[in-house]
């Protein structure tokens, strides 16, 4: 076999490599961004449950209507009973009012578990990538912590992904945690998240397994309109890195920064609650190193026109979802996703069902 031909088989399965490399890590990332949205279901779930309870007040709500004053509730002749002032020879305690009810005790603590199913397809340079994931949740809040109102939350989350493409195979388990404080409209979430992809290939180029870590920090504010309107105005960023097996060996790492708005609104159906909502965010990879990383990297010891992937990092994300609220303890959802990234596009759906008390 002559040099130029051996360059060529080595070009191609390194490219090969690549391909598959690139993909395994977008299985990952398809799943970071299902897991996310998860967490986010759960924590505006929270802060809704803090809210309809009256722990804590709505944020910026504009009233439209003045309040009475205390004489357009006051009765002119200085009692409630017209009959009263008849009755001179009774007991005033016939006439004296009943103790207002004493409401039950607010809870201090909200726990919370969770169930869901979701499906991508992704469009890529090698063929699509179908991804089925499910993820179970637990949370624990506790309502109380430097105001009567506001509340800290942990999320322990497991997540299981199943990838196919024609040539390969690959399942990504992962787990996370996270940390959030809500207080009123202000809201702030940091996760943690460690994945391993394991992958079987069915053509000509063996790839390897890998794993990664994630940390993802967001902020966001919920304001409140008229008619149970409401806009929430978000920003984040994700540091990833990417490892051999077993976070053996680092290969490369990315970050990404995103911001967008969610807005929704809630009514009424027969005794059930139902809330829509729609929400959209720009992407972008502000910075990315390495081997298998979303939008390409460099073999090493190959040319750069071999090893890496010529795409736009920047992108976007939106989605629609209707959330029912059966009863104060159980709740489901539905939504329907799209996200484009660095030449990738990817649809898909969501279901997922939360139980709380």
């Amino acid at each position: 076999m002559t040099k130029v031909k051996k360059l060529g088989v080595a070009a191609t399965a390194a490219f090969g490599l690549f391909a598959i490399s690139a993909e395994t890590a977008h299985a990952q990332s398809v799943q970071q961004l299902v897991v996310r949205n998860v967490i986010e279901n759960i924590l505006q779930n929270i802060r809704d449950q803090i809210q309809g309870r009256r722990l804590a007040p709505p944020p910026g709500v504009l009233r439209f209507s003045a309040e009475q004053a205390e004489f357009d509730n006051r009765n002119p002749f200085g009692t409630d009973d017209p009959f009263r002032a008849l009755a001179y020879g009774k007991s005033p305690a016939l006439y004296t009012k009943a103790p207002p009810p004493v409401a039950p005790a607010v809870p201090a603590w909200l726990y919370g578990i969770n169930l869901i199913g979701a499906y991508d397809q992704s469009q890529v340079f090698g063929g699509n990538i179908d991804t089925a994931t499910i993820v179970g949740a637990f949370d624990v809040t506790k309502i109380g912590i430097f105001t009567a109102s506001d509340a800290l939350t942990f999320v322990a989350t497991g997540a299981h992904s199943w990838s196919h493409r024609f040539d390969f195979d690959a399942t990504t388990p992962s787990g996370s945690g996270t940390l959030a404080y809500t207080n009123g409209g202000f809201s702030t979430d940091f996760t943690v998240s460690a994945s391993w992809t394991s992958v079987t290939s069915t053509g000509l180029v063996a790839a390897p397994n890998s794993s990664s870590i994630s940390y993802t920090g967001n902020v966001q504010y919920k304001f409140d309109f008229p008619y149970s309107i409401f806009i929430e105005p978000t920003a984040g960023v994700t540091y990833t890195e990417i490892y051999t097996t077993n976070f053996g060996t680092k290969t490369g790492d990315n970050t990404e920064v995103h911001a967008g708005a969610r807005i929704g609104t809630e009514m009424k159906w027969m005794t059930y609650t139902i809330q829509p909502q729609l929400s959209g965010a720009v992407l972008k990879i502000v910075d990315q190193s390495g081997v298998g990383l979303v939008g390409g990297g460099a073999i090493p010891g190959l040319p750069p026109v071999v090893g890496a992937a010529v795409a736009d990092t920047l992108g976007g994300r939106g989605s629609g979802k209707i959330n029912v609220i059966w009863t104060p303890n159980f709740s489901t959802y539905v939504e329907a996703h799209a996200t484009s990234l660095s030449g990738t596009t990817t649809v898909g759906g969501q279901a997922g069902l939360r139980y709380t008390w």
